[in-house]
């Protein structure tokens, strides 16, 4: 394991906040009950979204979709915060762990999917009516979220079990 690597996961347990999330015996089950509810809103909203760009429950108007997102960034901040508080207690889990790098990398590709096609395609949305086909680019940028996201959370649900990537 690359020098630096080591010195930052040694500095990071030895903060207060590290400490803290270590000693207290319900830190720990607090956030992952935080984090399963943060992911069940964001997969939740933004899977059904998804769905829906690929030309699944055509029923379902896409602005109706696109005016629940702000739930969805709500459980992203959830996750966020929690995923950030595991990372503080328990850095080793984490800094050695090849899942770890790649649930990174699949969370930048869905946030860049994201801004890419709220950019491009964002406002279009409303022009969609009921029962239309969306376009081609609302289903790339649909699949790609939803298989983005999947990964987010196989490589997450993975930590546990994924050997040291150094």
């Amino acid at each position: 394991m690359p020098h630096a690597i080591v010195v930052f996961d040694a500095w990071l347990k030895s903060t207060s906040l590290s400490e803290a999330i270590r000693y207290y015996p319900w830190i720990w089950p607090l956030c992952e009950t935080l984090h399963f509810i943060g992911l069940s809103m964001l997969i939740g909203l933004v899977g059904l979204l998804d769905l829906r760009l690929l030309g699944f429950f055509k029923r379902i108007p896409l602005p109706t979709l696109r005016a629940l997102l702000p739930w969805g960034l709500v459980g992203f901040a959830i996750n966020l915060v929690t995923g950030a508080l595991f990372f503080i207690g328990a850095p080793e889990q984490y800094v050695q762990n090849v899942a770890f790098y790649f649930k990174l990398a699949f969370l930048g590709i869905a946030g860049v999917n994201a801004l890419v096609f709220e950019l491009l395609y964002g406002r279009r949305l409303a022009s969609i009516a009921i029962g239309d086909v969306t376009p081609v680019p609302f289903r790339i940028a649909g699949g790609v979220s939803l298989l983005s996201w999947f990964m987010v959370l196989y490589w997450g649900r993975m930590l546990p079990f994924v050997g040291n990537a150094f």
